[in-house]
């Protein structure tokens, strides 16, 4: 049986998860503390994560990301308001995914990056960089915790198969 596109993301939120969860074990000014990776701290990169899949899913799938307005980072002041933006992304992203049939996931969508050049996207192919860019993230992660001599949560396929729990 091939692999869905809800396979993968529910894949990429039990592993997500499992870092927040990880994040929420540290002391909070080892999570924010900057440390010049891409989003300058843990923190700022989980919430990039979790900001890059709601914009995606809740923006420029339904054709309004000039809509899209993010909280900026320094309104997060402990894991429990990032776990909580976690939760409230997941829960839409959820039901984005159990809605979304063959013709929903071959739509074409436009995808617009911050250099203004557009993209002409199926819904899939902008679920597919969603979860594209959170493994860049989680690479990025799991440096940033090895750094600190933390082992980062187990976030192989085979320990996170939505198929096999």
């Amino acid at each position: 049986m091939a692999l869905t596109v809800q396979e993968l993301f529910e894949y990429s939120r039990r592993v997500r998860y499992q870092f927040a969860l990880k994040l929420n074990e540290l002391r909070w000014d080892q999570v924010e503390k900057n440390r010049e990776a891409s989003f300058y701290s843990m923190k700022n990169i989980l919430i990039h994560m979790i900001d890059n899949e709601d914009w995606i899913v809740n923006w420029v799938i339904p054709g309004k990301p000039d809509q899209y307005s993010r909280r900026k980072s320094a309104e997060y002041t402990n894991m429990d308001s990032v776990l909580e933006h976690f939760v409230e992304v997941e829960e839409k992203t959820k039901r984005f995914l159990r809605e979304a049939d063959e013709k929903e996931l071959g739509r074409k969508v436009s995808f617009v990056i911050s250099t203004g050049r557009t993209f002409d996207l199926t819904v899939e192919d902008c679920l597919f960089q969603s979860f594209t860019e959170q493994l860049y993230h989680l690479g990025e992660l799991i440096a940033l915790l090895w750094q600190e001599n933390i082992e980062p949560p187990k976030m192989q396929w085979f320990w996170n198969n939505p198929r096999q729990k």
